[in-house]
């Protein structure tokens, strides 16, 4: 969806006939709009934020009833304040959790659900990528462009023997007992056997790396991507 189309939505539905009183609103400067536009993006925490009429799947996808309350007044996203205890936390069957995985013990303890509520920070409503397990924002910008920093990353997760190769992936390596490190990377067969994994970067500026299939902890492929900002 072309985010510039969003802005004068939401520009037209305030009346407002100039961008300055768009940007007066959002409370940023017209240099950050000028950007917005440019990269056909927008930060849309802040937009949400600002604009609460708005219905959260409308802003992300340009899809849906554009103003909440016509939504049967359901936001998009709930925030974890609202929800306690997992019983809740299950009733959200199409919404998927976001979550924080470099707090207790990261990706495989999400997925063995050890501390599984402690993790959640929102609930993300996909309605196309339903079959998910959860949503992470990403850190680091090693696989530029498809990824960047602060994107939010849609994942389902999987075993080694079910991987799909040449896909990408969320991939937690162990280091020892005691530490691990996460890394989005694209994942082919290595020529030295099954017990290798080659990991693949966006581009050819790092070489491919081949990894004992020993030390992954666990992994996910990656079925989708929100350009936050």
């Amino acid at each position: 969806m072309d985010k510039n189309i969003i802005l004068n939505e939401i520009k037209k539905y305030y009346g407002f006939t100039k961008d300055s009183q768009l940007v007066k609103h959002l409370g940023i400067t017209s240099q950050i709009l000028y950007n917005w536009k440019r990269r056909n993006s927008f930060n849309i925490k802040l937009i949400y934020t600002k604009c609460e009429i708005f219905n959260y799947e409308w802003l992300l996808t340009g899809k849906g009833p554009m103003l909440k309350k016509d939504n049967i007044g359901q936001s998009n996203i709930i925030s974890i304040a609202e929800e306690s205890g997992y019983s809740s936390y299950k009733s959200k069957k199409n919404h998927i959790p976001l979550y924080n995985i470099d707090r207790n013990g990261g990706l495989k303890n999400i997925f063995s659900k050890k501390h599984h509520q402690d993790n959640i920070i929102d609930f993300i409503k996909m309605p196309d990528l339903a079959d998910c397990d959860g949503a992470a924002y990403v850190k680091g910008n090693s696989m530029l462009p498809t990824i960047q920093n602060g994107d939010i990353i849609i994942f389902k997760t999987i075993s080694l023997k079910d991987l799909f190769w040449g896909e990408l992936y969320l991939i937690e390596i162990c280091m020892n007992d005691d530490s691990y490190y996460m890394l989005i990377k694209y994942i082919q067969k290595s020529e030295k056997g099954e017990q290798f994994i080659k990991l693949l970067g966006q581009d050819n500026t790092n070489e491919p790396q081949d990894i004992p299939v020993s030390k992954i902890n666990a992994m996910a492929l990656i079925r989708g991507s929100i350009r936050t900002f």
